[in-house]
């Protein structure tokens, strides 16, 4: 960790209302072949309940996964909020649910997907409340690509769909859903004035544009990014979460 985000940790008022955010897969949690295989690392979600247990600091837990697997992998609950589904599912509200014209078109996207599934039968689908998943992380490289492609021609025939890319998946929505919007609007009910976010993925870009300094955004591993921060890895951003503990607590 470098001096400088050290510096920003440090520098965030103790008793000015903070949103800490974290994304979970590969960034709290190693990236595994299997989806339902991971593990968060040693401490990640101990110290998000020793940040969340600080006064005037509201911990959540970001993922693209739907929210009852995010429970389930993470064991994560309250007081951590839970934002599932790219920001679609929150623990923090009412439960989400389709209009018969979503449900249409989720239906239409299954019925696609099977079609993809026996083009490229290694691929796995995931199903979400508001949204379907291909997998092909463990795929080699061009099968992978290939059945990507395919879901997305297919998903891009199904009107007002969102179809976002992201490490080794190619997820459709039919509800509009960001984790930038997902954060802003959990720190506008909390009374939050600063956020700290970390996350790994191009979904978490959008939610790094959103937060401008004197916000703390944090890019997990390589690439381009739109971050302020960068951190090596899971354990890395483990570290990360002690010194701000320890900045915010005063230990």
């Amino acid at each position: 960790m470098d001096s400088t985000l050290r510096g920003a940790l440090r520098d965030l008022p103790p008793t000015e209302p903070l949103l800490v955010g974290v994304d979970f897969d590969g960034t709290l949690a190693p990236l595994a072949d299997e989806p339902m295989a991971v593990e968060p690392v040693a401490g990640g979600i101990g110290v998000l309940y020793e940040l969340a247990a600080l006064e005037a600091t509201t911990v959540a837990l970001v993922s693209g996964r739907a929210l009852q697997p995010l429970r389930e992998l993470s064991g994560a609950d309250e007081p951590i909020v839970l934002i599932g589904s790219h920001g679609a599912e929150s623990s923090h509200r009412s439960q989400l649910a389709l209009d018969e014209g979503q449900q249409l078109r989720f239906d239409r996207l299954a019925e696609g997907l099977e079609a993809v599934l026996e083009e490229h039968p290694r691929a796995r689908v995931e199903r979400k409340p508001a949204a379907l998943v291909l997998h092909t992380r463990g795929l080699p490289d061009a099968a992978a690509r290939a059945a990507r492609e395919a879901a997305t021609s297919m998903a891009l025939d199904v009107p007002e769909v969102a179809v976002t890319e992201g490490k080794d998946v190619v997820e459709m929505a039919v509800t509009p859903a960001d984790k930038g919007s997902a954060l802003l609007e959990l720190a506008d009910a909390v009374h939050a004035t600063r956020i700290v976010y970390a996350g790994d993925d191009v979904t978490d870009e959008h939610a790094f544009a959103t937060l401008p300094e004197p916000h703390v955004s944090v890019k997990v591993g390589s690439g381009t990014t739109s971050a302020r921060f960068r951190v090596d890895d899971e354990r890395a951003v483990v570290d990360m979460l002690r010194l701000l503990y320890g900045a915010r607590s005063g230990s």
